[in-house]
Parts: structure tokens; C-alpha cells; sequence
């Protein structure tokens, strides 16, 4: 079998489920005789759009029914048989071959007492045969616990008590017998079932070296090419114990070819042809070789060879390559243009002898692809419709249009299981058939005439009638009875709840005793606090240092354009995949240098404010900085900014490196300004060469996240530079925005742009 090089390589567009800022509210509740309660919670989830969930509780035992299930993101288990489906509520299993439905309680679910969460859902990497689960298990903002699951033994083993959170860390064979992983930028092998053996290896014999999965390029079952400084080393996983023992003496593999630079795990991939003799090496975002794999190349046979290379757009903020035996190498790049996502591809051109890139034709409007295990056949989403193509021919074989899909993932091979915004559903491409699986939204529900049956509406799929774990059967003809919110023994009503949620279902006793509580217990996690007042911004009504301290849970990112591009576009994508807008104060020499960049930070609808027309540090001496010149530097930002967009500045500026004096003030306010001060410390512009000179000034990315969230409040300015600093560090925020954007959003934050604080806050 011919390793399926799209499962890894294309995850990068797996869908991202969940609004902007992640609500939950409860609603519409209706009592029956028998005191049991309908009733639905609606969920925001970031970069998506929000859903109703219906439950049914029954007020005298305590116990509640979930009864429907949004699909925000699905996962292929065991060969194709087993569909997991996970949200907010929780993670449930459907069993396709016997038709039953099942909860998953490693994390408690919603209806069995467990807290809807905010943010979006933890990735999870499924081996190809779907028999194991690998998935980072949240202890902090920005960092998990690595965990490796038996499916079908629901088993659990924890590998890393604490890596990064972000995508899995694993690389698996074609056939799931052996996985490579990464903790700490160290590559660790192992067959999956050792773990659970009582005379596993220890992880010191079983280390492949240094990287990251992204070194990784599988090209059968037993073999995969690992990228290694400039070198290229063919491994056979047989000999990764032996090899690994003795590492001290021999390499961790044969030589297979080198590299026309150094391999960056944090920022480069390789992909492995699927005899091995060749790979496509992708480098920062912007570049992509052909590297024929001829061993030691340090003198040649004859003239050097001309290969394929391609330089990518500078908006590109994802690039992945992959390479079949069907469709050959293929390169792949993700970005944000015009305020949308673009997806294109390249191939390799076979009219010219394969010696260039040329563009791949895409359908129009594609979001994300999902391969078949085998690589043979790829499921495009399009607008929320799903296109199935051969990679051979590269053309569409079968579409499906029926219903909004927001996830996917492969039955088999011919057949797709489908989350929708009203069904679950197996469909069968070649056939065209499909059948529901279970309801995931309803337009409308209530209790049959009798009181006693759950009717609910899933929009053009018709009327249904609910059975018991989560089975729904067809009801054309059944009749719903009005809404009651009072029986005999109960009365419902909706008011505010103690924080965590928008508000509360609470059920008040119509018979003596009496007494009122609430229909579902609330979490003891208790979100950031809403003083009383409003705090004023630092004694000078000139300087905004944060937003109100009452009535919003919001805070506003500040990205510094100042003259460097780097990050520029994976900033841009993240912002764009949560549907969040920022504030970006812009530099002269920013504008200058890259105005199609600052094109499209406005064409994404972001606020865009001044960081003054020069990158000069104006408390130095070299010049006179004094009222009049800020007048005229801003004057002309004004200017350079309408030159290059047709649009104009917001009346928002700071100067660079947030330098104050009264001059600054005083010429920003002649000029109608008001200039912003955060109120959250984010020093991701130290360098190693400054931590070294100061030490404990240097904090990586996830350390500067963690910082960021211990001294948020409500209101705050979080401020985030935009490139690369002299000196160099390890990562930047930049690199890390998805953690710190969805660690506000688990925080129960909005993210707002500054010019939103401002008004929130008079």
C-alpha cells in the first residue's frame, strides 16, 4: 500500500469549528406533565457560526438527555466503522456497522455534569487505521499533556506530561505500526501497543534525534526519509532501536541526499516521493525544491541538473506538499487576499520534461481538503459544499449539495461520513446515496400533542420523532403542541445565571414548599472579574491605557508594523480564521516598504492607527523631537498611509517603542490624536543577545503567553510586534498567535479591536 502522504500534509486545512467570541445561552424551555423540561443552549464557537443544541432534563431524577450533535470537528476510527464526533458538550462515537451511539467520558460531557467550553476544540491525530488517538490534553494556556489512546480498548497513556499546545506532535507509518513523535524538538519512535505493555522501552533508547514531525517523510511501511541539518537520511524502521542504542557511534540512517539549506523544524517541511528517490523540501513560507535524493553529491558525473523550484507569494501563511503516485508533487499554499482565504496549488508540468511549477487548477472557493487514506481520491469543501476529486486526473467525480457541511472525514473508500448544520450522514459518492445518522441542529422543536414524544424540525430534511440515544425516526406527520413553561409542579424561567454562562434556565416550585434553582448546575470556574467602575486612563485624559473595567469581558491586540514583514501573513490567516479584528499601528517605513501588506490588513477590515511617519527612537539626542515635529511626522504617516490605500488613519497612534514625554503628547494632540499605552507588558522584541545581558528578560512564546494571561483583565491593550528582531530568538508571539487568541477566547474573552474598548469604556 502506497503511504497516504495527504493526511498529514493537508491537515493544515482541516476545519476549524467554532464565533468570534464564545457565548452560551440558554433557551425555549418547555415542561411536559411529566416534569421533564426541553430545552435548547446555544454555543458560539470561534470561526464559525453559532448552533442550538436540545436537551431534554427530567426535573425529579436529575437526569438529562442530549439530543441532538453539532459536528465541529469528526474523526475516522477504526478502518473507517466508527465515526467520533466532538463539540463543546462533549465527545461522542457512533458505531456505523451496528447503528448505536455512545459517549466518550475521558473529558466528563455536558450532560453528565462537565462545563461547555470556550475556544476552539484540541486537535487530535488519528493513526491511518483510526486504531489510535494521539491528542494534547490543555494543563495551561500553552501547554498539555501529550496522550496516547487505544480506541478500541479505551486506553489511555500519557507520553509528555507537558509539550506545547498547537497541532499533534506525530508522525505515523502508512500501516499504524510505528509512530514517530516530538517533545521538545526531540524525535522519540515507537510501536503505539508498547505503551501499554508492562516492559515498554524507556524514551531514552527509543530517541531518532533532533526535529520536529514536520522532518518526517514516510514512503512505505517500514521506511521514511528524516530531514537533519543539510542532510537527508533514509531510516529503516527496523533499525531505529538498534541505531538509536548506538547512536553515539552511527548516524540515524543512510545518507540519501542533502539540502540546499539548513532544515528549520519550526519552519520547514519535507516530503518523501513515494519510492523515496526523491522529496520536495518547503522553506519559511516562501519556498519550495525539488531534491532528487543521489547520496553524497559532493562531486558530480556530469553538468549539474536543473529541478523544479517555486517562490511563493510573501502573503503565504501555510505551505504543505504532498506527492502520490497518482498525482506526482504537488505544493500547496494557504493565505488571506483581497480580506478572504485563498488556497492555491502547483504541480510539476510534464509538457516541459518536469522542470517547472505550474499552477494547479482548484475549484473556486475551496476551505479545506480532506484525503483518502490511500491518496487515490481528495474531498474538497467548497462553500460549504463537498466536492470529491481523483488526484490521478485531478478533475471532480461527485459533489454533494443537500446540506451546509461544516466537517468530514473518509467512511471508506467510496463513501464520506458528513457533518452538517441540521444532519450527521454516511454518503456513498459513487452511488449517490445517503442516509442520517443522527439530527446535529433543529429549526424548531416541542413535545407531540400528547406531551410525551420530542418533535423537532431539521429544516428541508423534514420532521422527526425522537427515540433514545440520539435516534431520531422520520415523523412527517406528527404534530407539535404550543410551548408551555408551566405545569402544575414547576415554572420556568430565564434570568442571569452567576457569570460562566449568558444566562440560566431556572425551575421555581409551584407546590409548598416551594423554592427555586437552577435547571443545570453552573461551573465553579469563575471568569475575570467586572469591578464596579471604570477605571481612568493613568491621569491623562490624552493616553488610552485600557478599556473599561465594567460591563465587557473584551480585550484588543495591538500589532506594531514597524518596518519587517515576518509574521505579517500568519496573522492575518489566524485573525481571519476566528473572525476577529485587531488594531495595527503602522510605521512610515512599514507603509513604504510594503504596501500591498498594508492593503491587505485593511481589505481584512482590521483598524489600522499610527506608529508615527519614522522607526527612530524619539528619546534619543541625535534629533530635536518637539511638538512640531510630531505634528509633521504624523502629517505625513497621514499622507504615505492615503498614498498607498485610498484610506485614512484612525485618530489612534503611539510612537515607536511606546516612548512618552509631554512634546509626544502635546503634538498628537495638536493633531487630533490620542495615543495608546497598553497595560499589558509583552517583551517578545527581546533578543538573545538583550536576555543575555539582562538576564530574565528573555521569555519564549508560550512562556510570554502564559505571562499574558495571568495579567489580562478586562479592557486590556496586549500589545505584539510584527517581524524579526536583531539578535534573533527562538520563536515570536507572532509564531504562536492561534495559542494566544484561542487562550483569550477559553477565557471567556472578546477580542476587539482598540477603537471598540474606547467606546465601551466612556
Amino acid at each position: 500500500m502506497k503511504p497516504n502522504v495527504f493526511i498529514v500534509l493537508f491537515s493544515f486545512l482541516a476545519i476549524v469549528a467554532a464565533s468570534a467570541y464564545s457565548e452560551v445561552s440558554f433557551g425555549e424551555p418547555d415542561v411536559n406533565a411529566r416534569n421533564e423540561v426541553l430545552f435548547s443552549v446555544t454555543a458560539g464557537v470561534p470561526g464559525g457560526e453559532s448552533y442550538r443544541t436540545l436537551f431534554l432534563k427530567k426535573i425529579d431524577t436529575g437526569a438529562m438527555e442530549q439530543l441532538t450533535f453539532f459536528p465541529e470537528t469528526m474523526e475516522s476510527l477504526a478502518d473507517g466503522s466508527i465515526l467520533q464526533v466532538r463539540n463543546r458538550f462533549g465527545t461522542c462515537r457512533y458505531d456505523a456497522s451496528k447503528g448505536s451511539f455512545g459517549w466518550i467520558y475521558d473529558a466528563k460531557p455536558f450532560r453528565s455534569g462537565g462545563k461547555i467550553g470556550f475556544g476552539a476544540l484540541q486537535d487530535m491525530a488519528a493513526s491511518p487505521d483510526g486504531h489510535w488517538l494521539v491528542s494534547i490534553e490543555p494543563v495551561s494556556p500553552s501547554r498539555g499533556r501529550l496522550v496516547l489512546y487505544d480506541v478500541a480498548r479505551d486506553a489511555r497513556c500519557v507520553l509528555a506530561d507537558s509539550v506545547d499546545r498547537g497541532p499533534v506532535p506525530v508522525s505515523w507509518a502508512p500501516n499504524s505500526s510505528i509512530m514517530v513523535y516530538s517533545i521538545d524538538n526531540v524525535l522519540y519512535f515507537s510501536r503505539p501497543q508498547a505503551f501499554f505493555s508492562v516492559s515498554s522501552v524507556d524514551s531514552s533508547w527509543r530517541t531518532l534525534g533532533p526535529g520536529g514531525i514536520s522532518a518526517i517523510g514516510w514512503y512505505s511501511d517500514s521506511r521514511f526519509l528524516y530531514a537533519s541539518g543539510t542532510s537527508i537520511y533514509r531510516v529503516q524502521a527496523s533499525e531505529l532501536l538498534a541505531r538509536s542504542i548506538y547512536s553515539r557511534l552511527i548516524g540515524p540512517g543512510e545518507l540519501a541526499g542533502k539540502l540546499p539549506c539548513e532544515f528549520n523544524p519550526s519552519t520547514d517541511s519535507f516530503c518523501a516521493s513515494p519510492d523515496g528517490s526523491a522529496g520536495i523540501f518547503a522553506r519559511c513560507l516562501r519556498n519550495a525544491y525539488y531534491c532528487p535524493l543521489v547520496g553524497d553529491d559532493y562531486t558530480l558525473d556530469s553538468a549539474p541538473a536543473q529541478y523544479p523550484y517555486i517562490l511563493l507569494p510573501g502573503n503565504t501563511a501555510k505551505i504543505m506538499c504532498s506527492w502520490s503516485a497518482d498525482s506526482g508533487p504537488m505544493v500547496f499554499a494557504e493565505s488571506v487576499e483581497d480580506g478572504k482565504k485563498a488556497f492555491r496549488a502547483w504541480k510539476i508540468s510534464s509538457s516541459d520534461g518536469g522542470k517547472a511549477f505550474v499552477p494547479a487548477q482548484m475549484p473556486t472557493g475551496v476551505s479545506s481538503i480532506t484525503p483518502s487514506r490511500d491518496g487515490k481520491l481528495a474531498a474538497f469543501s467548497v462553500g460549504g459544499k463537498v466536492s470529491v476529486y481523483s488526484t490521478a486526473a485531478w478533475k471532480e467525480i461527485a459533489s454533494f449539495k443537500d446540506e451546509k457541511i461544516v466537517s468530514l472525514c473518509w467512511a471508506g473508500e467510496s463513501a464520506l461520513f458528513l457533518g452538517g448544520t441540521s444532519t450527521v450522514r454516511q454518503w456513498d459518492f459513487k452511488s449517490g446515496a445517503s442516509s442520517t445518522l443522527f439530527l446535529s441542529s433543529v429549526s424548531g422543536f416541542a413535545w407531540d400533542e400528547m406531551g410525551t414524544s420530542v418533535i423537532a424540525d431539521a429544516g428541508a430534511f423534514g420532521r422527526f420523532q425522537w427515540a433514545l440515544s440520539m435516534k431520531w425516526t422520520a415523523a412527517s406527520q406528527a404534530r407539535m403542541r404550543p410551548t408551555m413553561a408551566a405545569n402544575d409542579v414547576w415554572r420556568l424561567y430565564l434570568d442571569s445565571g452567576k457569570g460562566y454562562y449568558t444566562n440560566m434556565i431556572y425551575a421555581r416550585s409551584a407546590t409548598s414548599p416551594g423554592g427555586t434553582t437552577a435547571l443545570v448546575a453552573e461551573p465553579d470556574t469563575r471568569l475575570d472579574g467586572l469591578a464596579a467602575q471604570a477605571e481612568k486612563s493613568r491621569g491623562d485624559a490624552r493616553v488610552f491605557g485600557h478599556g473599561s473595567r465594567s460591563g465587557y469581558r473584551q480585550v484588543a491586540l495591538a500589532f506594531d508594523a514597524v518596518d519587517d514583514l515576518d509574521g505579517l501573513p500568519l496573522i492575518l490567516h489566524t485573525l481571519d480564521r476566528y473572525r476577529v479584528h485587531a488594531t495595527f499601528f503602522i510605521n512610515g517605513e512599514f507603509i513604504r516598504q510594503h504596501p500591498a501588506a498594508v492593503n491587505e490588513i485593511v481589505k481584512a477590515g482590521h483598524q489600522t492607527a499610527s506608529l508615527f511617519f519614522t522607526s527612530w527612537d524619539l528619546s534619543g539626542t541625535e534629533f530635536r523631537i518637539d511638538k512640531d515635529f510630531i505634528v509633521r511626522g504624523l502629517s505625513r504617516n497621514e499622507d504615505d498611509f492615503y498614498d498607498a490605500t485610498g484610506q485614512e488613519l484612525t485618530l489612534l497612534w503611539h510612537a515607536p517603542y511606546y516612548v512618552l514625554s509631554p512634546d509626544i503628547l502635546a503634538g498628537g494632540e495638536a493633531s487630533g490624536y490620542r495615543y495608546v499605552s497598553p497595560d499589558v507588558s509583552v517583551p517578545d522584541w527581546v533578543s538573545f543577545d538583550q536576555g543575555k545581558a539582562l538576564p530574565g528578560s528573555y521569555r519564549d512564546a508560550s512562556q510570554i503567553i502564559e505571562d499574558i494571561m495571568a495579567s489580562k483583565k478586562p479592557g486590556s491593550i496586549i500589545p505584539i510586534r510584527v517581524g524579526k528582531v536583531a539578535g534573533g530568538r527562538k520563536d515570536y508571539l507572532w509564531s504562536k498567535i492561534d495559542l494566544l487568541v484561542n487562550a483569550l477566547m477559553e477565557s471567556g474573552y472578546e477580542i476587539v479591536p482598540v477603537d471598540t474598548l474606547i467606546k465601551n469604556s466612556r
